[in-house]
């Protein structure tokens, strides 16, 4: 049973990529990203979601806490490349493509977020996953990094 639940987890990431790879955003415009990202993580987890506006993160509360918080953080931009139609999940928007790695990125994340959600003992930190947009221009940085975490 443990085996098929990876085995359905990895298959459902693998999917969220190459849906993330095929639907590249610009820095500042992730918006079927993030809707997409916040969609998969809050059907597949009981981790609380907070939308900051133009990216999010999820958060793991534990029940007992008596370690320090940690984040991961993933970016969401794509960069202003052509992406040559070899893949079966080619980028469908002229002149944009993943060349940069955030698809796998935030997909790797959001991999994180059913494993923590799924683990069968409990942690004892609040966990912050951070989905970071415009990283390619530096703009996102701040965003991020100002709130970190304090909604």
């Amino acid at each position: 049973m443990k085996e098929q639940c990876r085995d359905e987890n990895l298959e459902e990431i693998v999917a969220l990529r190459h849906a993330l790879h095929r639907h590249p955003e610009l820095s500042g415009r992730e918006n079927w990203t993030k809707a997409h990202l916040m969609a998969f993580i809050t059907d597949r987890t009981d981790l609380e979601i907070v939308d900051k506006g133009t990216w999010f993160y999820a958060l793991y509360m534990p029940e007992a806490e008596n370690q320090r918080p940690i984040a991961f953080r993933a970016d969401m931009d794509a960069l202003p490349i052509d992406e040559a139609p070899t893949l079966p999940y080619a980028s469908e928007v002229p002149g944009v493509s993943h060349r940069c790695g955030h698809d796998g990125h935030s997909a790797a994340l959001a991999a994180l977020a059913v494993a923590v959600s799924q683990r069968p003992q409990p942690f004892q930190r609040k966990i912050y996953l951070v989905f970071q947009p415009a990283e390619e221009t530096g703009q996102g940085v701040p965003k991020t990094a100002s709130s970190s975490g304090r909604a």
